[in-house]
């Protein structure tokens, strides 16, 4: 039998992003930052065995160590900090100019390994969930966006795979395609039959009401829970800036979270939508929920109440080891929860 993932419930993975972009933002530790790359690759390679996607760990580690030559390189020319110095460049070259250090390679290699880490993220996420399951994240307050995204998400394999059906009709016809003029024959069919797409699926909307809107009053309702919680997320930013004790802005950045949380539940209600398929609940899947939730308190609690230099590292302005608690390797693994949840059934 194929491999059939045991973790495929849509709220698993979003507390799942959510745990391991929480756990990339937070740190600037090199060594965290590389045990949470690790746990997401092999997590990666485990779900793409079982989507039967092969090339998946090669394409990311291919994307990886280009944002690490990239990043390592631009910031190395560009910023001439740092007391460790590897190379000299003359003074009058412009931007360049001046000496290339060890800490700025190194800062520069730490931004490529964020930037890598949370493209693993999102990849794996992509691959996890399916197209329905990630238009049924969208509130129904927001009903037209979500049908929006399914539509844009469905049009493009449309288009590719419509391309390439004239592109065989024309083989067989004699087109050699070997120029761009002898491509010009598959413009006219594909216009003409996503033009035909387009009104039956506008008709079929229409049919089914998908031009009803919600009322006035529950859009201004809406509206005011948006902007409040807008109110209490910049309230608790300014409080940070400010060198707040980090629990109050937690608390405004909570209060937003809430509020923003009740208008959407709200404005939702007033919308009715019917889905075919639902995602049940068995004691397996509220298990996961709940060590999910438990490792998520985990990162909250160690990040408010840990010194806030042992999450953060700098190499400047002499490049030295980065502090390694015990906890933190912990907390880093938690990106490795997929490999414990993912089995295949053969």
């Amino acid at each position: 039998m194929d491999g059939k993932p045991i973790m495929n419930n849509t709220w698993h993975w979003v507390l799942w992003v959510a745990l391991s972009i929480s756990l990339i933002l937070l740190t600037r530790n090199p060594i965290f930052l590389l045990i949470i790359i690790l746990m997401l690759f092999l997590g990666g390679i485990k779900l793409a065995r079982l989507k039967q996607a092969p090339n998946w760990g090669v394409q990311n580690l291919r994307f990886l160590g280009s944002m690490l030559m990239i990043s390592t390189l631009i910031n190395v020319l560009f910023t001439h900090t740092g007391q460790t110095v590897l190379l000299s460049l003359p003074n009058n070259w412009p931007l360049i100019g001046g000496p290339l250090t060890l800490e700025s390679m190194v800062y520069g290699a730490l931004n490529g390994l964020l930037v890598g880490a949370l493209y693993l993220t999102f990849n794996i996420f992509n691959l996890a969930l399916t197209t329905r399951q990630m238009t049924s994240l969208i509130p129904r307050a927001f009903q037209p966006i979500a049908m929006m995204v399914t539509i844009a998400l469905t049009f493009f394999p449309a288009i590719q795979q419509r391309t390439r059906e004239i592109r065989e009709a024309q083989l067989i016809r004699g087109n050699p395609m070997a120029k761009a003029a002898d491509w010009l024959p598959i413009l006219l069919p594909l216009l003409v039959s996503s033009l035909e797409d387009a009104f039956l699926l506008s008709e079929s909307m229409a049919s089914r009401g998908a031009h009803t809107q919600l009322p006035r009053k529950t859009q201004q309702w809406g509206l005011i829970g948006l902007l409040l919680s807008l109110f209490f997320l910049i309230s608790g930013w300014i409080l940070n800036l400010y060198e707040y004790p980090r629990l109050v802005s937690a608390a405004f950045y909570a209060i937003a979270g809430l509020t923003l949380t009740g208008a959407l539940v709200w404005s939702g209600g007033q919308t009715k939508v019917t889905r075919f398929r639902r995602e049940t609940w068995g004691a397996a899947e509220i298990a996961t929920l709940i060590l999910l939730l438990c490792a998520s308190t985990g990162v909250l609690l160690a990040y408010l109440f840990t010194n806030p230099v042992l999450w953060s590292f700098s190499p400047y302005p002499k490049l030295g080891w980065p502090p390694c608690p015990v906890w933190g390797l912990l907390l880093s693994l938690c990106p490795a929860f997929p490999l414990a949840v993912l089995r295949s059934d053969d």
